[in-house]
């Protein structure tokens, strides 16, 4: 589980990275953008899966 929050934050910082660097919004940016929303939306889904697959990991160890 921690590598997975290492990776969500690394996302969102790569994400806010490319938002900081890109320059002023315009046309010519509108890519990058796309492309850092599309990274910072990202996390909250690898979390999430992390998380169930964490849960279908550890039951079956309970039980035995």
């Amino acid at each position: 589980m921690r590598i997975t929050l290492i990776l969500c934050c690394a996302m969102v910082f790569g994400a806010f990275a490319l938002c900081l660097f890109a320059g002023e919004p315009c046309a010519g940016n509108f890519r990058v953008y796309q492309l850092a929303r599309a990274i910072a939306d990202t996390p909250a889904g690898v979390l999430l899966l992390a998380g169930i697959g964490l849960i279908i990991v550890e039951d079956p160890a309970l039980k035995k």
